[in-house]
């Protein structure tokens, strides 16, 4: 008597990886990334120092998350969020005595715009962070938005609207500078948050 066989073989196919653009993306932020900071280093006129530091860990953080993953993503958005916070004291605390009334609001909007866009992309390397500390880190996350009525898609929602703003900010201040070195500043930081962002989503 003929038997046939009913094991099940669809289960046992492999599937491909659907998770390679994100990658792909992540690591072509890294490249207006680097270019943002190399700018800012070459603009000897208006270069900074608290502002040269938040861009270098930015990209710092950006290049270990897609390459070299020497540190867990959690860790790098403690970083941002910490040097965010340092860098805005920093300012605050010495430039408050030194500048004028009307040149402390422009520097206060290039100090914001820079802490913003740490804690932007803090934000953006958490919800694209992967692996076993990460998965942890989300699982947690997770079961306490579901907890308190929310879904993990308003979470999305939230980073790349975030983001969105951030960018669209980034590109017009962009526009209104003079001097294609600043314009690439304020250019590429909007590139690189986009570009993570569209990672986020995909």
């Amino acid at each position: 008597m003929l038997t046939l066989s009913t094991t099940d073989t669809a289960t046992t196919t492999t599937t491909p990886r659907t998770d390679l653009m994100p990658e792909l993306l992540h690591a072509w932020a890294v490249a207006p990334a680097a270019i943002g900071t190399c700018c800012l280093a070459a603009d000897r006129s208006r270069v900074r120092m608290p502002e040269l530091i938040a861009s270098v860990l930015m990209a710092l953080a950006m290049l270990d998350a897609a390459f070299t993953h020497r540190l867990a993503p959690v860790y790098w958005t403690a970083l941002l969020i910490a040097g965010a916070i340092g860098i805005a004291a920093l300012r605050t605390s010495r430039r408050a005595r030194k500048q004028p009334r009307v040149e402390m609001l422009s520097f206060a909007g290039s100090g914001i715009h820079t802490t913003l866009g740490m804690i932007v992309m803090a934000a953006l390397m958490l919800g694209m962070s992967h692996g076993a500390a990460a998965a942890t880190t989300t699982a947690l996350t997770s079961a306490a938005v579901h907890h308190h009525g929310l879904g993990a898609g308003s979470m999305t929602v939230a980073l790349v609207g975030g983001a969105a703003v951030y960018s669209a900010v980034s590109f017009v201040l962009a526009a209104r500078q003079r001097g294609w070195l600043v314009r690439a500043e304020y250019a590429t930081m909007g590139a690189t948050t986009s570009l993570m962002a569209v990672a986020l989503i995909i």
